[in-house]
């Protein structure tokens, strides 16, 4: 059964798309001696533009055996069972922190904006951060 379920789009992470395409084509002109072959110009832009617009979307569910989340179309998936869960509680995300994910030695952050967030302490030791709008109504599917 379900407990809870959340698609986060990030309006602000989509709209990062202009100015980073921005600084790429100006940067491609700038940087080549003639104008930049449009093609080279064109796939990078919609490299990025894919990129963006896996990061700017997360999807967090808990149900009644596991915590899943991920970005759109299943990028970065994980699935951990509600069992290896030691404790969970509402924390903050720094602005630096940015969109994607964040790899660190004890802790992993997976946030389409940063903000409010819900850290996830599992048995192991580790610390999953998880960005979302609504983290109040999160950490209360986990206490259910």
């Amino acid at each position: 059964m379900r407990r809870y379920h959340r698609r986060y789009t990030s309006t602000k992470g989509l709209l990062l798309f202009v100015p980073i395409a921005a600084i790429i084509a100006g940067a491609s002109l700038f940087a080549a001696r003639e104008a930049a072959p449009a093609t080279v110009l064109l796939v990078v832009l919609v490299f990025v533009a894919i990129v963006v617009a896996i990061f700017s979307t997360l999807t967090v569910e808990v149900t009644d055996r596991e915590l899943v989340f991920g970005f759109a179309f299943g990028v970065l998936r994980r699935r951990i069972p509600l069992a290896d869960i030691v404790r969970a509680q509402r924390v903050t995300l720094p602005w630096w922190y940015g969109t994607g994910v964040k790899f660190g030695p004890r802790r992993t952050s997976y946030l389409a904006w940063p903000g409010p967030a819900v850290a996830v302490e599992l048995k192991n030791g580790r610390t999953i951060q998880i960005g979302n709008e609504d983290a109040d109504a999160l950490l209360a599917a986990f206490a259910r």
